[in-house]
């Protein structure tokens, strides 16, 4: 009897322990993670919609944009959006300038790895055609940002000004220390440095146009050499009259008529 009575009573404990056990399972699958899932992180989500903005503004343009279109794009709702940017120009700007300091980075990097100032040139000019096959949607919306600015003569956004002029400050000290080291011609750097970047924006709009040759790459090298070639200094011309007079010479004068 005690023997029945002391199965009967570990059966029980074993149908509690069980029952205790599919209630744990139970509330654990429930119950959701206090730990954030990686893509559920606040910059990833931030990414998620910069990435989905580029190809919107790219695809349609900037006008034709709503930011329904980004939420639909980013598969996240249009409330999600506005949880991390005020309008769709925040949108616009936010992924313009966060791929803008991207590229003035690798421009740096680039600019400042080379050893003499025409393969910085070239890196220059390299490092951006590079960088339209790998990030085409960035380049549209950039190139049809600085083309409106230009066509409605409007001031463009002061952050996105600053990283686009550091460009060309690079460059323009790089022309700037080969003018010292009488490598080039005495040209104006910073000028030379704008020539550059107008060139370079110009040979993305052609390839991004459609309007480039075949071989793009032979568009680059021409126009790049066909720059360097101006900048060089010819040190096998002969010196200027002022330099082959002695000092304190006076200038030859043709002779009176008698």
């Amino acid at each position: 009897m005690n023997s029945t009575r002391k199965n009967i009573q570990l059966l029980q404990l074993a149908v509690i322990r069980r029952n205790i056990t599919v209630m744990t399972q139970q509330s654990s699958r429930v119950m959701p993670s206090t730990k954030p899932r990686r893509r559920d992180l606040p910059e990833n989500r931030r990414i998620c919609i910069l990435n989905a903005a580029r190809c919107v503004f790219a695809r349609q343009g900037y006008a034709e944009t709503v930011v329904d279109d980004i939420a639909g794009q980013a598969g996240i709702a249009k409330g999600t959006v506005y949880l991390y940017f005020k309008s769709k120009e925040d949108i616009y700007l936010a992924a313009l300038i966060e791929d803008a300091r991207r590229l003035e980075a690798l421009t740096r990097e680039r600019i400042e790895a080379a050893p003499t100032w025409h393969e910085k040139v070239k890196a220059y000019f390299c490092l951006r055609l590079d960088y339209l096959e790998t990030n085409e949607d960035f380049l549209r919306i950039y190139l049809a940002e600085v083309r409106s600015m230009m066509v409605r003569n409007a001031r463009m956004q002061c952050e996105l000004y600053h990283v686009i002029r550091e460009s060309e400050n690079h460059l323009a000290r790089v022309f700037a220390a080969a003018k010292a080291r009488n490598e080039i011609r005495p040209v104006d750097p910073e000028l030379a440095a704008s020539t550059v970047c107008d060139l370079t924006r110009g040979l993305m709009e052609r390839r991004v146009l459609g309007w480039s040759r075949a071989n793009s790459r032979d568009d680059a090298h021409f126009a790049l050499d066909l720059l360097c070639r101006a900048l060089e200094l010819n040190k096998e011309s002969s010196p200027p009259d002022s330099a082959k007079r002695r000092k304190g010479a006076s200038p030859h004068r043709p002779k009176p008529a008698p």
